[in-house]
């Protein structure tokens, strides 16, 4: 299956470093300041569990600590619903009160509209909005761009956590309680 909207966050990368496994694979933890699905209705938010371990099979070495992303992440088990997996990231900044998308990192399975099917053909280049079955990457750039629509309003919801080490960054956002996400979201919307 292609990814879906419920897929796309928002976040500041802090760090990505090597996980300790056994196998020959390639793992990385991930670790993000203010991550935030963007496009989950108030339903999929009770469906899906908070992420609190992020991986990837691939390094991001060319983000800098704490630079604004946008990512697909899905939950990568259902034994681990907290665990989420991170599939594709792309740069997400702002100038002039206008949202620029970078191109994806790494290629990720998508819906190819010119050819009706899923696949990760580069020859197909698909932004990170614009592999999703139902509409394109203007759609959901749209939609963003009306979510924040002026860079003060993107930087207040991603805040920069620059001079914070991560280990800071971490202990001032313990984890939340279901009451505690229920009045993260409403005071987010509202």
């Amino acid at each position: 299956m292609p990814h879906s909207p419920n897929d796309v966050f928002i976040a500041r990368l802090q760090s990505s470093q090597p996980a300790p496994i056994d196998n020959q694979q390639k793992i990385f933890d991930l670790q993000f300041s203010n991550p935030r699905f963007v496009f989950r209705t108030l339903k999929m938010w009770f469906f899906y569990t908070t992420p609190e371990h992020w991986q990837s099979d691939f390094e991001f070495k060319d983000i800098e600590p704490n630079e604004l992303i946008i990512g697909l992440a899905y939950v990568a088990s259902g034994n681990e619903p907290a665990n989420y997996k991170v599939v594709s990231l792309a740069t997400l900044s702002c100038k002039d009160h206008k949202l620029i998308l970078s191109k994806p990192l790494v290629p990720f399975l998508a819906w190819n509209r010119v050819e009706g099917r899923c696949g990760h053909d580069s020859r197909y280049k698909v932004g990170i909005l614009d592999g999703f079955i139902d509409e394109d990457q203007a759609y959901y750039l749209q939609q963003l761009q009306a979510k924040y629509p002026t860079c003060n309003k993107l930087n207040a919801a991603f805040p920069s956590n620059a001079n914070k080490s991560v280990s800071e960054q971490y202990e001032s956002q313990p984890q939340t309680s279901f009451w505690g996400k229920l009045k993260l979201w409403f005071g987010h919307w509202i």
